[in-house]
């Protein structure tokens, strides 16, 4: 008998796929990996921005991939692995980083700026740790009313599990103003700061399915263990009801709207 998936794992087959993959390489145009690049993929997850750029074909200088979550370190571990993909996985704290200063000169992190719990004093390790003349490029999510999805599932759960279930979704959406965005970057020693509100379509051809695994699978943690079946079902029912246009049938296509920063070394 299998076990069961694992957050992390929940995470990698619901989320990555929808959600994360589309804004990895959003990132990679905004801001284009280069041969020779020392990169860190900062709050890497399951790695899936550290899979993008070795899939860009360039030849980075050092891949290097952190995170605070050693479950998820497992997960992206075994996925590059499969893959034949030389990274450095390192499991550390984003206001400590382990890194030598000015060890990189690209830094990617996205949609997790707004879980650090000392914003600031993360984005000066970066800025400690990225190169004269290197480049960072986040992504962070904007506010609930530009997100239909995550709006649907924070009433939802504010329903039938409760506010504080709805609150972690609605944390996702904790830092969603981009004048300050702007200051936290220039505050910490940040040039040329680029703050723009990109918004993806997104897409699923199976809302229900989808909405099953997504509650399990967000930043936060597993929102319906402990609750019935029965209740479960309602959850997802609401969820389906509260995504209004963006359900088409059995499918879902919505906005997903963030922040991306561009910013200099």
């Amino acid at each position: 008998m299998n076990s069961p998936a694992t957050f992390a794992e929940r995470y990698q087959s619901v989320l990555v796929p929808v959600i994360f993959e589309p804004w990895a390489r959003e990132l990679m145009r905004r801001a284009a990996p280069r041969t020779g690049d020392r990169i860190l993929d900062l709050a890497c997850g399951t790695g899936v921005v550290t899979r993008q750029v070795a899939q860009m074909g360039v030849h980075p200088g050092r891949l290097t991939a952190a995170d605070h979550n050693p479950q998820m370190l497992n997960v992206a571990r075994a996925l590059t692995a499969e893959a034949g993909l030389d990274v450095e996985w390192v499991e550390a704290d984003a206001g400590d980083l382990p890194f030598e200063d000015d060890a990189f000169d690209l830094i990617y992190c996205q949609q997790a700026l707004q879980f650090f719990p000392d914003k600031p004093a993360a984005l000066r390790e970066v800025r400690r740790v990225l190169a004269p003349g290197g480049r960072a490029a986040f992504c962070v999510q904007r506010d609930l009313e530009a997100n239909p999805m995550l709006k649907a599932q924070a009433a939802a759960l504010d329903q039938y599990v409760g506010t504080g279930a709805g609150d972690a979704v609605r944390a996702i959406c904790g830092l969603p103003d981009g004048e300050e965005l702007r200051d936290l970057f220039e505050t910490a020693g940040f040039e040329e700061v680029e703050v723009a509100p990109v918004t993806l379509t997104l897409h699923h051809p199976d809302a229900r399915s989808f909405a099953a695994g997504a509650m399990g699978g967000m930043h936060t943690g597993d929102k319906l263990s402990g609750i019935s079946q029965d209740d479960v079902a309602r959850v997802v029912e609401a969820f389906l009801t509260g995504l209004g246009d963006c359900l088409d049938g059995s499918a879902m296509r919505f906005p997903h709207a963030s922040h991306v920063v561009l910013a200099g070394g």
